[in-house]
């Protein structure tokens, strides 16, 4: 990905929303924060081997990245949400692992935007 999810999101917010810049700070925040939350949640039912939280947690991560234009991570937390389901656990832990690399910046502790 070539350019910063964050760039990419805010870029999304505005042509989708036509808000000005301080707006669409503050709904990538919200989604900032989701996404790191939701990613906490994945971590913890992983550890706990908690496939039907995973998939729970999976399906509001898309739900979210969807909103933020970020279609192919949405896509992937579908594919987590529903290898989780069907009890496919080699492929939810890898997919848990791409989502983790391709996220980390929202694991990070909130700059101000």
């Amino acid at each position: 990905m070539d350019k910063s999810l964050e760039r990419r999101v805010l870029e999304h917010l505005c042509r989708v929303y036509g808000f000005g810049l301080d707006e669409v700070r503050e709904l990538y925040a919200i989604g900032r924060d989701t996404v790191g939350e939701t990613l906490r949640r994945l971590d913890e039912a992983l550890a706990r081997d908690g496939w039907s939280e995973m998939a729970d947690a999976a399906h509001m991560l898309k739900g979210t990245l969807f909103n933020m234009g970020l279609q192919e991570l949405g896509d992937a937390a579908r594919n987590l949400e529903l290898a989780a389901k069907e009890g496919r656990l080699d492929e939810a832990r890898g997919l848990h692992a791409e989502l983790g690399h391709w996220l980390q910046e929202f694991r990070a502790p909130a700059a101000d935007v």
